[in-house]
């Protein structure tokens, strides 16, 4: 594939489904006219896209389940988790090129793709790196990994102060209480001495926050 052309990420792989090669797949786009004309690219970090045969494909939920031509057990469909389905550019159809358009034209809407891989700032602070996407119950959580934790930020407009794709860049204002659960409860659980008799306090005994729970990530 000639490096001059622009590969577009339509899909994420997150996990094999049943045991027959079937595939999960996390899907960005509006059309799935992709599949029908064989133009879907798997890829994974930086080893050349290579070429599928989307046999099957079915809506369950928010994922989308994939047979591709030559994944026939689950072993061999776990070989292929967290790979990206990518199209060149010059495949986007009408409604994907419009919606593309639209957001280059605008801050508050970019594609996922453009999303993941970009630093969290709170105010200039870095709070971590943006690695996945979920969708669980309909609501778009961001899972931004700081240190040693995973953070899901509710990716509301009202939390979000602006994108800077340029420098791979998005800031957020959470709402109060939220990074709180996340950063301060490990240093709590250092520092507070258990009498005997009592309990420490945890994150159920905090001020109620509404904080979305970690979808199933088998």
């Amino acid at each position: 594939m000639p490096a001059d052309r622009s590969l577009i990420v339509i899909g994420k792989i997150t996990r094999p489904h049943g045991i027959r090669g079937e595939l999960c797949v996390q899907y960005y786009a509006e059309s799935y006219d992709y599949f029908d004309k064989n133009q879907v690219l798997l890829k994974i970090g930086k080893i050349p896209p290579k070429a599928c045969v989307i046999k099957t494909y079915k809506e369950q939920g928010n994922m989308l389940i994939l047979k591709i031509e030559g994944i026939n057990s689950r072993t061999d469909a776990e070989s292929y988790r967290n790979y990206e389905l990518v199209i060149t550019e010059q495949s986007l159809t009408d409604a994907d090129l419009q919606a593309l358009n639209e957001q280059e034209e605008t801050e508050t809407a970019p594609y996922l793709h453009q999303i993941i891989g970009c630093t969290a700032f709170v105010g200039n602070t870095p709070l971590g790196i943006i690695d996945e996407i979920s969708f669980p119950a309909g609501q778009e959580i961001w899972f931004i990994h700081h240190e040693e934790q995973e953070i899901l930020f509710p990716a509301v407009s009202n939390f979000i102060e602006r994108y800077d794709l340029e420098n791979n860049a998005v800031y957020l204002c959470p709402p109060p209480g939220l990074l709180e659960i996340y950063l301060e409860q490990p240093d709590k659980e250092k520092t507070v001495k258990r009498q005997p008799g009592t309990q420490t306090k945890n994150a159920s005994q905090k001020d109620k926050v509404s904080i979305p729970q970690p979808p199933s990530r088998s």
